[in-house]
């Protein structure tokens, strides 16, 4: 049994709703992370902005999320998941709300800082509060529960929202979130007397020693590169890019359509949060090491890649569902990395591959606008050209991750545990 603080009461209310308002919270903020695949057609088109500047303005959200990692990652260690959670989800709503309101291009950008955020906390809180309620014996269960939320919001942001917003305006669906966001904070705050810090006696500069020692060991860069790669390209891409290359280049003409595919999309990637781990598990029990899977799901989601750009138009809802399956599944590579550090590292070690994650698709989403803002536009959107460019450039640089993983690794994780910080 977790030890509880003096203040705790001795009945603490079952682990279902202690998780809730982290699960919730996930949710909302993968939907406000894809929002914009829906209604980036729409703003490109009220505020006048081209490839470059969607791309930009979009990534944002990805910038402030990579920086906010690791101070995020101290504090939960510091103040605990609940407290931290809460200011955060405000945090999002008053970036929702900004955006909702805005009236130019520097509004709708301070607003879209403030939602990425607000959301940074939203996962990495979640696995603390597992960590500390669940046990061991629950916490992979319950982690793919809260993923399979994450699930679900990115889903809403596919055709419901585009239905939403075709009845009530993109405006009318950021206030909403809004509401939903403060809605969640309060549930957070109604459980944060059972939320402890764990880490509350540890100096700051221990703390930040934690930090650098993950980011000194060689294997952490080996696998965090072609993750990252993979990763921020399937997130550049569900986020904003996948909508108008089925517009551009797939040739589809309606956005329900086109919200249909981005559901398929997001379909694959809930189905990894729900099966990639439990697949590794069976497999890893059979011999096949939890490494050569993680590979597997690699070539997945280059495969899924390679498709897409060689027929947009051949059963694209799979193929889509494939790249969100595979690239998604990665997330086991969270796992494979701890093995590797002392239990009480995992907070910074979990911060530390979102920070590149998220840096990677704040880079990769900001390049390809850049890259097919290179060809004139055509009268119904951006250049064909282009969007192949884009993505093939996108392609080459996963695969040479790729290839860096394979010819530095055993079937298994290779060499020692770092020393404690």
């Amino acid at each position: 049994m977790a030890p509880t603080s003096r203040s705790e009461p001795l009945r603490r209310p079952p682990l279902f709703w202690l998780l809730l308002p982290f699960a919730c919270g996930y949710g909302g903020g993968y939907f406000l992370r894809n929002i914009n695949a829906v209604a980036g057609p729409l703003l490109a088109q009220e505020f006048g902005l081209d490839a470059g500047g969607l791309g930009l303005l979009t990534s944002a959200y990805f910038l402030v999320f990579a920086l906010a990692q690791i101070p995020l990652g101290i504090a939960l260690d510091r103040y605990g998941p609940a407290r931290v959670n809460a200011l955060m989800l405000v945090t999002a709503a008053l970036g929702a709300t900004v955006f909702a309101c805005a009236d130019s291009i520097a509004a709708l950008t301070i607003g879209r800082c403030l939602i990425g955020l607000g959301a940074s906390a939203a996962l990495m809180s979640a696995m603390s509060a597992v960590h500390l309620w669940a046990g061991p014996a629950r916490a992979a269960t319950c982690i793919g529960l809260i993923l399979m939320v994450g699930g679900v919001g990115a889903i809403l942001a596919g055709t419901p929202t585009q239905w939403a917003i075709d009845r009530l305006g993109w405006r009318a669906v950021f206030l909403a979130t809004a509401a939903f966001s403060c809605l969640t904070a309060c549930l957070t705050v109604a459980i944060a007397r059972h939320s402890r810090p764990v880490a509350a006696g540890q100096s700051l500069r221990r703390l930040i020693g934690g930090v650098a020692a993950v980011h000194r060991d060689p294997h952490f860069w080996r696998m965090c590169v072609p993750m990252m790669a993979i990763i921020g390209t399937m997130m550049a891409f569900q986020s904003l890019w996948a909508g108008t290359w089925m517009r551009d280049v797939a040739g589809y003409t309606d956005r329900i359509a086109i919200g249909n595919v981005l559901v398929a999309f997001t379909l694959g990637m809930t189905a990894a949060f729900g099966l990639a781990g439990w697949i590794a598990d069976r497999l890893d029990a059979r011999g096949i090491a939890r490494l050569v899977i993680f590979k597997a799901y690699m070539l997945v989601a280059l495969g899924a890649q390679m498709w897409i750009m060689a027929a947009p138009t051949l059963l694209p809802h799979l193929a889509w569902a494939l790249l969100g399956f595979g690239a998604n599944a990665l997330f086991i590579g969270y796992s494979l990395l701890a093995s590797r550090f002392p239990p009480e590292m995992t907070g910074r070690l979990n911060t530390s591959v979102n920070l590149l994650s998220f840096a990677a698709a704040f880079v990769l989403q900001w390049g390809i606008g850049a890259v097919v803002n290179l060809w004139p536009a055509t009268a119904t959107g951006y250049a064909r050209t282009g969007y192949f460019v884009a993505w093939s450039i996108l392609l080459l640089l996963q695969l040479a991750g790729f290839a860096w993983l394979v010819s530095g690794t055993r079937d298994g994780v290779p060499g020692r545990r770092p020393s404690r910080a």
